[in-house]
């Protein structure tokens, strides 16, 4: 019986290896669980950017003017959906060939894409050739030159109103990087970076084409914060407006000569060939009014048969 016993070493052994063992399970547990950073579940929504959905409108807007210098029917534009795609699952939507522009909108970090629904390529050539706006079967179909510089036109009459509709709140810049038709051979992000992708259905002779704008996640994000309020977007583009309407507004300019200080008696003897001097030195530039407030400093001259000014300083308070 005395042999079934542990001795007092056996006992001691045997308790280290279970609390090593259970030290082991705990660490293990500790690796497994990891703090939640909040941050990961940050992302930007699309509906909850008014700012970026008043860029989108006035894009839409602007293109159908754009457009119209193109086609000879006038087409529709409309915004069908804004959504938000990772880049794999958008390059796999569109079809081959395809007309992509690169660019790069700055000061936005990063690439992103323009993409042209080959139908609507096809209904734009057929109509620019006196035919009706009929799309064309286009699968494994490569475009002709033709069709490649009108794709060019295209991508052009894009870029101009792109950078034009993002000029109320931000002074951007397009530049175009290059033309892709083929979808797969696209490396400008990785496979599961985010997009903002806004989907433009355009009507031309009641048949449709989409052209879809595609802007990187990151690159929307340092300016989040100014595109959840479209206050401003507006305020700049209402104030953009304004001014267009008063910039023919008539304004009354008057120059003037100098002053001097006469006794009510001097002014009852004036006769005509009398002299008056006054206080502004020969050389020195005289004061120009815009409805009677100081604005200007000027030279006087003359043009022709007309006495003219030359502006000397191009704003004026004075003393």
């Amino acid at each position: 019986m005395a042999d079934e016993f542990l001795s007092q070493e056996e006992v001691n052994l045997l308790l280290e290896t279970l609390g090593k063992e259970e030290k082991k399970e705990v660490s293990k547990e500790e690796e497994k669980v990891k703090p939640l950073d909040l941050n990961l579940f940050e992302r930007i929504s699309a509906g909850r950017m008014p700012g970026l959905e008043l860029i989108f409108e006035k894009w839409a807007s602007s293109l159908r003017k754009g457009l119209t210098s193109l086609v000879a029917t006038i087409p529709d534009v409309y915004k069908e959906n804004i959504s938000i795609v990772r880049f794999r699952e958008f390059i796999s939507k569109l079809p081959l060939p395809c007309a992509i522009g690169i660019l790069v909108i700055e000061p936005l970090v990063g690439q992103s894409l323009i993409a042209i629904d080959p139908k609507l390529i096809y209904m734009v050539v057929s109509n620019i050739f006196g035919g009706g706006a009929k799309p064309y079967k286009i699968e494994g179909k490569d475009f002709t030159r033709i069709e490649l510089r009108l794709i060019q036109r295209l991508l052009n009459i894009c870029y101009q109103e792109l950078e034009h509709a993002w000029s109320p709140f931000l002074s951007a810049k397009i530049v175009p990087v290059g033309i892709e038709t083929n979808p797969a051979l696209l490396t400008i992000a990785r496979a599961k970076e985010k997009f903002i992708l806004l989907k433009l259905n355009i009507v031309i002779e009641n048949n449709e084409g989409y052209i879809y704008l595609a802007i990187p996640e990151t690159s929307i994000s340092p300016y989040k914060d100014l595109l959840k309020s479209s206050a401003g977007v507006e305020f700049k583009g209402i104030k953009k407006e304004i001014l267009k309407i008063y910039e023919g507004v008539p304004l009354k300019l008057e120059v003037v000569l100098g002053r001097s200080q006469i006794s009510f008696q001097k002014l009852l003897e004036l006769k005509v060939g009398d002299v008056i001097v006054l206080d502004r030195p020969l050389k020195e530039p005289l004061e120009a009014k815009v409805e009677n407030i100081p604005k200007l400093l000027v030279f006087l001259g003359q043009v022709g048969r007309k006495k003219a000014i030359k502006i000397a300083k191009d704003s004026y308070k004075e003393d």
